[in-house]
């Protein structure tokens, strides 16, 4: 089944259907273009009616138990319930056999948000707080029919909160699909997004290599971000056309725009069978060369895709997701998670460690508010600050690398006393394994190469690591002192740069003299055009999302490894983005 949003929708609901409904975006200005331009995030091209979907975190108010008017927060509650349940019915997909139905009245469920409003809470913080709980419960269980309660529980819990707070949530019946229209969308709330319903979104923020999007350019989701106001331009269930490769929306396009979107879906849908067709062969150049064609991975969900791409491991496991939730995942549920990712995989799996902070905001991990988060309290800096969640995180991985190929990826490494820390907590965290009766298998540690500090450092750092992986996105953000989240300096965040590329050229070398793996995990590794270089700069692997595996399977394919040192030289010695760019593409920069 299905989650979040994809796996509870069912035909026609508009966002006017409630009374309460308060956003500002329900009225459209009486003159408007029928086409947006946007910035293309990420790539494809979706069609479908809009709906319109701001965004919600699905987390308690943060406020003290108030002792609210139970009576009328019951009332509110049972208002809801009436209202959601035949969108709910309607949303069961078979292998749910009622259970998100049954879940509505469920004594566990309905009776714990009864007993907190009772208590004093607010029917929407009852219904998180009970959710959470539930699904805390019951992913930490053996039995699989009865983990999938836990996704039950999420699906209504998410809708009644959104109910709760005058927002609908979007519901699709057989064959439906919709592109969504939202204000900003977090990269948790991305994940619960089904491809299979969701044509394509579009965002007044977010960047093309925003978390959010990686997540959904890992689902083939396609997405034009930075429209201001979109939510007020664009009316709920108007016809519209997302092409997310050039950043722009059609409204109610007319019938020619609408039969040449239809040709070029047609011819879209011909090239992905067509790179479908290479999932079998080997990941070579054309003269034989080979480099091991990865995927990213947000979670279990994703492994599949990657194996039906042609991908044999995992180049990195956002971990971050399984962090979901009001509090952290247990280290049972994430040993056992962690284990189904290493068995299903044939290859090595590269699990980065927690990565929070940022545009990954965690609410139970928050700390004080930062001007700057992207160069504050994040990543492996939150992890070696909360030892006992970093230690829980560490034994629950070397518990599970008997049952694969495991590498250990700690993210943002910008000092060696960093690195030994994390030495030192591994070797614990295997201590304390053993000492409890676990028996783990061989395992590599190394490091995500997303400084400056660490690519000039590589030499050193790898002396006493096992292997690298260059992130592209995070590169390229603190290498030109330009956020991958504000579109206002789009035109400096350009992984082109020479500055990037040598930089990941110092890394590989320094990789080669210690004979240690390096790949990348970045948007530069799903970027056909850029993979000859790649090869050229001596990387081992690549690890893109699944559906552009196809795509860089072909460019490695077409390179010839010579041509492409050659290559490689050339571009190094260019000194501008636009210069790299015009040999690689034919053509300048757009815009």
């Amino acid at each position: 089944m299905g989650r979040g949003l994809g796996g509870e929708m069912a035909a026609e609901v508009c966002l006017h259907q409630k009374q309460n409904v308060s956003i500002p975006s329900c009225g459209a200005p009486a003159a408007r273009p029928a086409t947006l331009q946007g910035l293309p995030v990420a790539a494809g091209l979706g069609v479908g009616d809009t709906f319109l979907f701001p965004g919600l975190s699905f987390q308690l108010s943060g406020a003290a138990p108030r002792l609210a008017d139970s009576r009328s927060e019951k009332a509110r509650l049972v208002e809801a319930e009436a209202a959601i349940a035949p969108e709910v019915a309607a949303g069961e997909s078979p292998d749910a056999s009622g259970g998100m139905t049954a879940m509505l009245a469920d004594p566990l469920f309905r009776g714990s948000i009864i007993d907190r409003i009772e208590a004093g809470m607010t029917a929407a913080d009852a219904v998180v707080q009970t959710t959470h709980d539930l699904i805390a419960i019951y992913a930490d269980l053996a039995d699989p029919v009865l983990r999938q309660r836990a996704e039950w529980a999420e699906a209504v819990g998410r809708r009644l909160f959104r109910w709760l707070h005058g927002l609908a949530t979007p519901v699709f019946g057989p064959g439906t699909r919709r592109v969504l229209v939202t204000d900003e969308m977090s990269p948790f709330e991305a994940t619960r997004l089904s491809p299979a319903h969701v044509a394509g979104i579009v965002a007044e923020r977010g960047g093309a290599t925003s978390h959010f999007a990686i997540i959904a350019k890992q689902m083939g989701i396609p997405v034009v971000g930075g429209i201001a106001g979109a939510l007020r331009a664009i009316r709920s269930g108007e016809r519209c056309i997302c092409d997310g490769l050039n950043g722009l929306v059609y409204l109610e396009p007319d019938p020619d725009t609408w039969v040449a979107a239809g040709t070029r879906l047609a011819e879209m849908d011909r090239e992905r069978a067509d790179l479908a067709a290479l999932g079998g062969l080997p990941a070579t150049t054309r003269d034989g060369r080979r480099t091991d064609l990865w995927g990213n991975i947000a979670g279990l969900a994703d492994v599949q895709p990657v194996l039906d791409a042609g991908g044999t491991g995992v180049g990195m496991f956002r971990t971050e997701f399984v962090f979901t939730g009001d509090e952290a995942p247990s280290e049972e549920r994430q040993a056992a998670l962690y284990g189904e990712v290493l068995r299903r995989v044939p290859g090595p799996v590269v699990m980065r460690t927690l990565e929070a902070g940022g545009d990954k905001a965690i609410p139970y991990l928050a700390g004080e508010r930062e001007d700057n988060p992207n160069l504050g309290w994040q990543g492996l800096r939150m992890c070696l600050d909360l030892e006992p969640l970093f230690l829980t995180q560490l034994r629950a991985m070397i518990r599970a690398s008997a049952e694969g190929e495991l590498w250990i990826m700690f993210p943002l490494v910008s000092a060696r006393w960093e690195l030994q820390r994390c030495r030192e907590l591994v070797a614990r965290a295997n201590t304390e394994v053993v000492r409890d009766g676990g028996r783990p298998g061989n395992y590599r540690v190394g490091i995500m190469v997303e400084v400056p500090a660490a690519a000039l450092l590589a030499d050193e750092y790898l002396r006493d690591l096992d292997f690298a992986v260059i992130g592209t996105n995070d590169l390229t953000q603190f290498t030109l002192a330009a956020d991958r989240m504000n579109p206002r300096v789009a035109r400096w965040y350009d992984p082109y740069h020479p500055g990037v590329v040598r930089l990941m050229a110092m890394t590989a070398r320094a990789a080669r003299r210690a004979g240690k793996p390096i790949g990348v995990a970045g948007d530069l590794a799903s970027d056909p055009a850029f993979v000859p270089v790649l090869v050229g700069l001596g990387f081992t692997f690549l690890s893109a999302t699944a559906p552009r595996l196809g795509a860089v399977r072909r460019a490695l394919g077409a390179t010839d490894s010579r041509q492409a040192r050659e290559l490689a030289r050339t571009v190094l010695s260019l000194t501008d983005g636009d210069q790299i760019r015009t040999l690689l593409h034919g053509s300048g920069r757009p815009g």
